[in-house]
C-alpha cells in the first residue's frame, strides 16, 4: 500500500510539470503535492478505549500504527473493530481477563475510567484503577528486558483539590482529603513506579473535557436566567478532546517522561465563565450559589506554562471565544 501511494504521487507530480523536466521543478511540485502517510510500524494499545480514546485511536490508525484496544463491554468490540486491529475484552475485577498482550507493544495509552454513573462509586474508581494498574505492572513485569516503551497515562487536575483559586503548577501538592483523589493519586504513583532507563512514563493531569458530544459551552448556556446549584466561586479548569489526543500524540512524539497539565488556558471562576457565554450570547445571566455545594471541588487556576514551554500549542486554547 504505501509503495502504490508513493507511486502516484511522485506520478502526479511528473505529469503536472509543463517545463523541462529538471529536478528543480520536480521538487517544487512534490512540494506542492499531499504527501501519503506511511506507516509508522509501531505496535500500541489503548487501554480504556472510551470518549478520548477513540479518538486517539482514530489519530493512531492515520499513522500506520498496529492498534489494540480495551473495553470492559462485549457489545463494543464491533464498534472497536473498526477503529483498531484488535479489539479485547478488559475488566480489571475480571480474572478471566487479562492484558498479557501489553507485554510486547512500543507504546500504551492508559485511559481506564469507571462505567458513567451519576454519582461517584469509590469501590469503582479503585478496582478500575488501581487494579487495572496493578495487573499492567504485573504484566510489563514479564517484558523482554532492554525493549523500550513509552506509557502515557490521562490523570486529572482534580487532585489538587481546594488551593483558592491559587495558579497552581505540577509541583503543587496533591490533595489527599478527598478518598477519590486519594485513588487518582496513588494510580499516578502505581504508573511512575514502572518508570525505568527503558520505559518512559509521560503523565498527563486532564482538566473537564469538552468536545463533539460534550458541549459544555451550551450546557452552561442552558442555566441562562437560572440558578446554578454549585459553587461560582471556585475556578476549574478544561481542555478540548482533540486537544488531549494533540497531547497524547505530543508526549509519544517526544519521548516525555514527567507529569504535565494538559489544560486549556481559561482560568475563570465558574460564574465568570458562564457570564461571558451569556453575555456573548445576549442571555440574561445565570446566578451560582457562593457555598460549596460537594465535598470534592477543584478550585484551581491551573497552569499549563510547562508543556508548553517544550512547544506544544492548543488548538482551542479557550472556552470562550
Amino acid at each position: 500500500m504505501p509503495a502504490t501511494k508513493i507511486y502516484k504521487y511522485l506520478r502526479a507530480a511528473w505529469l503536472q510539470m509543463t517545463s523541462s523536466p529538471d529536478l528543480a521543478s520536480l521538487y517544487q511540485l512534490l512540494a506542492r503535492q499531499q504527501r501519503p502517510i506511511l506507516p509508522s510500524g509501531e505496535r500500541r494499545a489503548i487501554l480504556g478505549c472510551g470518549y478520548v480514546g477513540e479518538a486517539v485511536a482514530r489519530a493512531w490508525k492515520q499513522e500506520g500504527h498496529a492498534l489494540w484496544a480495551t473495553t470492559t463491554r462485549r457489545e463494543r468490540l464491533g464498534e472497536l473493530s473498526e477503529l483498531v486491529d484488535t479489539p479485547l475484552i478488559f475488566d480489571s475485577t475480571d480474572s478471566s481477563t487479562n492484558l498479557d498482550f501489553a507485554a510486547d507493544l512500543d507504546g500504551i495509552l492508559v485511559s481506564f475510567a469507571p462505567s458513567k454513573s451519576s454519582e461517584v462509586d469509590l469501590t469503582q474508581y479503585r478496582r478500575t484503577f488501581l487494579g487495572g494498574l496493578q495487573r499492567l505492572t504485573e504484566t510489563l513485569d514479564r517484558r523482554p528486558h532492554g525493549t523500550p516503551l513509552q506509557l502515557v497515562h490521562l490523570s486529572s487536575c482534580g487532585v489538587y483539590g481546594n488551593r483558592q483559586g491559587a495558579v497552581t503548577s505540577e509541583t503543587a501538592p496533591t490533595d489527599f482529603d478527598h478518598p477519590v483523589n486519594q485513588v487518582l493519586v496513588k494510580a499516578e504513583e502505581m504508573i511512575a513506579s514502572i518508570r525505568s532507563d527503558r520505559i518512559k512514563v509521560c503523565v498527563l493531569r486532564l482538566g473537564g473535557i469538552y468536545g463533539p458530544g460534550r458541549d459544555i459551552p451550551a450546557m452552561l448556556l442552558s442555566a441562562a436566567g437560572g440558578l446554578v446549584q454549585r459553587n461560582g466561586l471556585n475556578v476549574p479548569c478544561w481542555i478540548h478532546r482533540d486537544d488531549i489526543v494533540r497531547g497524547v500524540c505530543f508526549a509519544f512524539e517526544q519521548g516525555l517522561n514527567d507529569t504535565y497539565n494538559l489544560v486549556n488556558d481559561t482560568q475563570l471562576s465558574g460564574q465568570e465563565l458562564t457570564d461571558r457565554l451569556c453575555e456573548k450570547a445576549g442571555l440574561p445571566l445565570a446566578m451560582w450559589m457562593t457555598i460549596n455545594t460537594s465535598d470534592r471541588v477543584l478550585n484551581a487556576r491551573v497552569s499549563n506554562d510547562k508543556i508548553k514551554q517544550l512547544g506544544f500549542a492548543f488548538t482551542h486554547p479557550c472556552m470562550v471565544g
